[in-house]
């Protein structure tokens, strides 16, 4: 069914109807972008059924055209709406198919039409499905860009595309069915045979059950027997044993009378020998705690001495620093005061000499010339000829004059820069002298100051380390001071209790004596395998780890009665005969890892086997608490668990925790308390005398601030010493500097010297001739005035004036200068002075405190002394109190040891009744001792007790309905009530000489029948033939116990086989329905498996081939390789494929490292390939040759050439001249601008072929 031609109608950028074709086997697309060509593809594939949301189209009203509406603004809403036709072509009789796209506003859908009817899209898919062409695998177009995605999916993708292609995928939801109900089926037919199996395992068990009830109920009946033996064998040694007692009691009780008195006498004595002790013990402690508070008290005192000590020094220490700072200063006084002295007389000389040169130049100035005005006039007139004369010679004198101006002051500038070189170097010179002698004092001092820091700090560590060293005692025996309370409230509780465990056995051993019966304590008779289950059994006894074992009621009952008489306290009693004891249960053994009952983890005689049971039941021991609550919660035992660490689990979920102290057995007495006590009482002396020992924070105070004044005293001295050693370099520097300046000065003076005498020859030969040319001139002028020449006159008159200024000058400048010096001395002395009257008041204060601090220390010391006379007179009064202590010490031991002897007496006397009684009560223990009051037992006790263990016996039976043979009587008669004192008849008076007659008791009327009584049992001892007849009993109770029938095991077998038949029936159907489902199942994956592998077979081996078709070229003829490989072989369409292609003349590597152009060429073999299994009637290609260069777009134009036929036709989208002029036909596709709408034209290329 080749494709004939397309119509369109108002489909996308197609305005109108217009006609696309025809198309040939080898149909190329070709048209400028944007022209409509990938509408053409659209429209096919809209023709063909795909959905419009796979079109370049969000919604169906884009793939109608719209540029119509454009151009006509007033078209209406019916007339937008539009027809979708779509024509495919029949069996062999469709030619064309169309395309009509239909606008709504209210409802957008599409129509198909198959022959021009209107048929359901099923229907149309199924024709198109009949001609190979495949919707949803789209097998029969390429779009534009697919092309690598074809060849880069992933293996998942490519094998659900195989499944579209060869129709297993239809299957997909029938295979997921059938495996769902193959998985129920198996696992409905295990669940039945699990059950099945279950049900036998019960039978098998309850056939076992039903055994042991059989045997359980014998040995219950073999136990009764003996138990009734037990009981008339007891009663038979009760009544001979009350008959014996009557005869015995009065020749017994006259013996214990004498020793007794005795005893009491020796009693009284010893209690005045102990009121006398405790009198002197009382006067000892009084004493001593005299004494340490006196002790207490003159240790309060020394650290105030220590104080004022400390406060002594420092101050002797300021007044010596002051003193020297004092001496120094009038030291420094007297040399000031010299050299002001000095200074006041230097001035009066000064002034004195400035009088006398002023005087001086009076006198002289009396005696020069003086000129009239007319000769003055002449004077002034002959001056004015006389400058006329020698005129070359003058100008010549002023340049030499100007010239020498100038030499001389230079020469007089490096004269005053020599002079001022020459001084400055030795002042410097004296500076540094005196710099060099500052620097040895400052270096001496600081050597000084750091002696005396090191001194300062050496004896702040030792007081630190002494410190710290009693510290560190202080902190041991703080510790063992701790401890020691500790122990001394340890040993108050402890004493308590040992008293009251020491009572608690006491009374136990009584009771063993007196009566047979008495086992012990639970917690004597028993004991943890290991040390690590002690905590978890002491927490499961509880209450019961002090519980006294008995082997009847009775024996209870008797023990009740004598610690009640004898007021020794409470206790609790198990009668081995009547206690209900619960049958373990077996399976707790071995419930869960790290479990295990608690019977099993104490070791016990097997006779209180039963007492163990009762105190432990069916608890649990677990290592941990995850354990605990795995049996507890996630089991939901209801069970008692306890964990190593004590912690509990209740029956009822609750979750308690703690521990048993019965093993806390430490005993304490009186010695070691006072051991103790002297312990702390030397630990709290040393304590004591070492806080004496202990330096105060006071002395340390003052040495830090010592060490801080010492430090800042050594920092300015250190930084005085660095400026000092600064100083002397920069001197010396200076003083090298100076050197060479007059070095370089040296040469420069000698040549000015020169210059300077040069022009002062010139300038006298030139003055020589001017001097000879005024002298003409003035001579009649100095005639007249008395002068050898004018210029004598002229020279004395200025002389003088200058002489008088610099004489004046210089007595000024040298009077002002020592006039300051000397005030500066003045204000230094006053300084002086001021420092010296504040350290004498500094003096004055210190001595004063000095003084008040010595009054101090001499009134602590005065104290102290007093104090400790004081305390030795209380240590003699203490030793007196000490020895008249160990007299009264002594004399108590005294009366302890005759009381003593006494009461070995009387011990001695007591245990030969004791033993007396004994023979005669056949082995029946009667007579016990009691310690504290030192009184034999009433042989009357000893009656009532038989008595009461016949009522226990009677009442027991009557509880337990044990038919007790009788002659006489009935056990109705034999009261139940809880009052035993009722039980006896009368009570007897003791006698003054504290004996007793024989108790009548009462027999309730009631005589045993004893025939059944072998003679060998009653002649046999009776503890020894009850001992046997028990051991026998607990063997058999014990095999009963450990046997825990199911009394009900006969009903439910019946039930359990019953439902064992329903089972099998349901386990054979289940077995049938497994099988069914699972060939259900088979089948429909072997279908699927067909479907699968037969397309896959096909691609596969066709691919390699394409592929080699599509690449082969002069280089490669063989062309490259390709190949498809399966994840999963059993059932491929669970797992990928995997599809590799080489290209030629390439090593191997992934898909996605392949370039465009190569994956492109890989997918386009696997899209020929895959179209070649069913292959639809046509193929169209858009632009799948975009990555492709000339020579592959050539090589797949020519295989798409080579395979285009009359059942295989290709319509190839294209803008490459190298793939559409292979084509056998061209559609050129334009847009037509005037009606803003897509035209086609088409060309036959057949006619242009070679």
């Amino acid at each position: 069914m080749p494709l004939i031609r397309i119509e369109v109608c108002d489909f996308k950028s197609y305005r109108g109807h217009q006609t696309i074709g025809p198309f040939t086997n080898f149909t190329s697309v070709i048209g400028p972008n944007g022209a409509g060509k990938s509408n053409l593809m659209d429209a096919i594939s809209f023709v063909l059924g795909v959905k419009s949301a796979q079109l370049r189209s969000s919604q169906l009203k884009d793939l109608v055209y719209r540029g119509r509406r454009l151009a006509n603004g007033t078209q209406t809403q019916e007339g937008a709406e539009e027809d979708e036709e779509d024509e495919g072509e029949g069996e062999g009789t469709a030619k064309k198919a169309w395309v009509m796209a239909v606008f709504k506003d209210e409802n957008r859908a599409s129509e198909y039409k198959l022959n021009k009817k209107v048929v359901t899209y099923s229907t149309y898919n199924a024709a198109l499905v009949s001609h190979n062409i495949l919707v949803k695998a789209k097998n029969f177009l390429v779009f534009q860009g697919d092309v690598e995605a074809v060849a880069s999916q992933s293996p998942r993708e490519l094998s659900r595309l195989i499944e579209q292609i060869s129709g297993s995928l239809e299957l997909s939801a029938e295979y997921e069915k059938a495996k769902e109900e193959q998985d129920k089926a198996t696992e409905n037919a295990t669940f039945n045979f699990t059950k099945r199996r279950g049900i036998a395992g019960e039978i098998k068990q309850y056939k076992e059950q039903k055994t042991e009830a059989e045997r359980f109920e014998g040995l219950c009946e073999e136990r009764d027997e003996l138990i009734l033996k037990r009981i008339l064998l007891k009663l038979y040694h009760i009544e001979d044993a009350i008959e014996t007692n009557t005869h015995v009691i009065n020749g017994k009780n006259k013996e214990l009378v004498g020793l007794r008195q005795e005893q009491a006498k020796h009693d009284s004595a010893l209690e005045a020998a102990r009121s006398e002790q405790a009198k002197a013990r009382a006067g000892v402690m009084q004493k001593e705690k005299q004494i340490k508070k006196a002790e207490k008290a003159a240790d309060a005192k020394k650290p105030e001495l220590a104080a004022s000590e400390a406060q002594i020094t420092h101050a002797t220490r300021k007044i010596e620093n002051a003193q020297k700072n004092l001496n120094d200063i009038a030291k420094n006084e007297e040399t000031l005061r010299k050299k002001v002295d000095s200074l006041k007389k230097e001035l009066i000389v000064v002034q004195r000499e400035a009088d006398k040169a002023q005087e001086e130049q009076r006198k002289a100035s009396r005696h020069n010339v003086a000129l009239s005005e007319d000769s003055l006039a002449q004077y002034q007139a002959l001056k004015s000829n006389a400058s006329m004369q020698a005129v070359d010679e003058r100008q010549a004198l002023e340049t030499l004059a100007r010239e020498e101006k100038t030499a001389n002051r230079t020469f007089v500038q490096l004269t005053e820069r020599s002079q001022t070189f020459e001084e400055k170097k030795k002042t410097r010179s004296e500076d540094l002298q005196g710099q060099l002698e500052r620097k040895a004092e400052l270096e001496t001092k600081l050597a000084g100051l750091q002696s005396e820091l090191a001194s300062a700090k050496q004896e702040l560590e030792n007081q630190q380390a002494e410190r710290a060293k009693i510290a560190k005692l202080e902190a041991e025996i703080d510790e063992k001071l701790q401890k020691i309370f500790h122990e001394l409230l340890q040993a108050g509780v402890d004493k308590v209790e040992s008293e009251r465990e020491a009572r608690l056995k006491e009374t136990l051993a009584n009771l063993q004596r007196i009566f047979p019966g008495v086992r012990g304590r639970v917690v004597d008779l028993c004991k943890p395998i290991q040390r690590k289950y002690e905590i978890a059994v002491s927490v499961i006894l509880g209450r019961n780890i002090d519980a006294i074992v008995v082997d009847e009621e009775k024996t209870a009952i008797d023990c009740i009665e004598y610690m009640r008489n004898q007021r020794a306290g409470q206790a609790t009693f198990i009668p081995l005969d009547t206690i209900q004891a619960k049958p373990v249960n077996d399976k707790f053994r071995s419930f869960a890892k790290g479990a295990r009952l608690a019977v099993d983890v104490v070791q016990y005689e097997p006779a209180i086997e039963r007492a163990i049971h009762h105190a432990c039941g069916n608890a649990l021991v677990c290592d941990t608490m995850d354990v605990a609550r795995f049996v507890c919660y996630e089991k939901g035992q209801e069970v008692k668990a306890v964990t190593l660490e004590g912690t509990v689990i209740h029956k009822s979920g609750l979750i308690t925790g703690g521990k048993s102290t019965h093993n806390n057995n430490k005993k304490w007495d009186e010695k070691d308390i006072q051991g103790l006590i002297r312990g702390r009482d030397s630990l709290q002396a040393q304590r004591l005398e070492l806080a004496k020992q202990k330096p105060k924070a006071k002395s340390d105070e003052n040495i830090i601030s010592e060490i801080s004044r010492l430090e800042a005293t050594i920092t300015v001295a250190r930084d005085d010493l660095t400026a000092c050693k600064l100083r002397v370099t920069g001197l010396k520097e200076e003083l090298k500097h100076v050197d060479r300046e007059l070095k370089s000065l040296s040469p420069q003076l000698k040549q000015a010297t020169a210059t300077h005498s040069a022009l002062k020859t010139r300038i006298d030969g030139l003055t020589q001739t001017i001097n000879a040319a005024e002298d003409a001139i003035f001579a009649a002028f100095c005639r007249k005035i008395g002068v050898t020449n004018i210029r004598e006159y002229e020279e004395r008159q200025l002389k003088i004036a200058q002489e008088e200024s610099q004489a004046r000058l210089r007595f000024d400048t040298q009077i002002a200068r020592l006039t300051h010096q000397c005030d500066f001395e003045e204000e230094g002395l006053r300084g002086i002075a001021d420092r010296s009257e504040r350290l004498q008041t500094i003096i004055s204060t210190e001595r004063a405190n000095l003084a008040k601090y010595q009054q101090h220390k001499s009134a602590k010391e005065a104290e102290i002394a007093s104090s400790l006379e004081v305390i030795e007179g209380l240590k003699e009064e203490l030793a007196g109190l000490q020895q008249a202590l160990e007299e009264k010490t002594k004399a108590v031991e005294q009366v302890k040891k005759t009381t003593s002897k006494a009461g070995k007496v009387l011990d001695q006397a007591l245990k030969e009744i004791a033993t007396a009684v004994s023979q005669m009560a056949s082995q029946l223990i009667l007579l016990a001792w009691d310690a504290d009051t030192g009184t034999m037992i009433s042989k009357n006790d000893e009656i009532e007790k038989l008595a009461l263990d016949r009522s226990s016996i009677y009442r027991k039976c009557r509880l337990e309905e044990i038919k007790l043979p009788l002659t006489e009587g009935n056990l109705k008669n034999v009261p139940m009530e809880e009052n035993l004192r009722e039980e006896v008849t009368m009570d007897v008076d003791e006698d003054e000489d504290a004996t007793q007659r024989p108790k009548a008791v009462a027999d309730y009327g009631i005589e045993v029948d004893f025939d059944s009584v072998d003679d060998d049992d009653r002649e046999k001892d009776p503890a020894e033939a009850v001992a046997d007849l028990d051991k026998d009993i607990a063997k058999i109770s014990s095999e009963i116990e450990r046997m825990a029938p199911n009394m009900k095991a006969m009903e439910r077998l019946d039930d359990v086989e019953a439902k064992l038949a329903q089972t099998e029936k349901e386990a054979d159907k289940a077995r049938k329905d497994s099988k069914e489902a699972r060939d259900r199942y088979n089948d429909v994956k072997k279908r699927r498996c067909d479907l699968f592998n037969k397309a896959y077979n096909h691609i596969s081996d066709r691919i390699d081939q394409v592929y080699k078709d599509l690449t082969k070229g002069k280089a490669a003829p063989m062309g490259g390789v390709a190949y498809l490989s399966l994840e999963d072989n059993e059932e491929p369409y669970n797992g990928g494929i995997k599809y590799h292609a080489m290209p030629p003349m390439k090593r191997f590597r992934d898909m996605e490292q392949l370039s465009g152009g190569e994956k492109t060429v890989a997918a386009l073999a696997l899209l020929f390939a895959i179209h070649s299994y069913q292959p639809a009637p046509f193929f169209v290609l858009d632009e799948v040759d975009a990555a492709l260069d000339n020579t592959n777009v050539a090589k797949v134009a020519n295989y798409i050439r080579t395979h285009a036929s009359d059942n295989f036709q290709f319509v190839v989208i294209s803008l490459k001249n190298s793939l559409y002029e292979r084509g056998n036909s061209l559609v050129g596709i334009y847009r037509d601008q005037d009606v803003n709408s897509s035209r086609t034209l088409t060309l036959d290329l057949t006619q242009y072929d070679d």
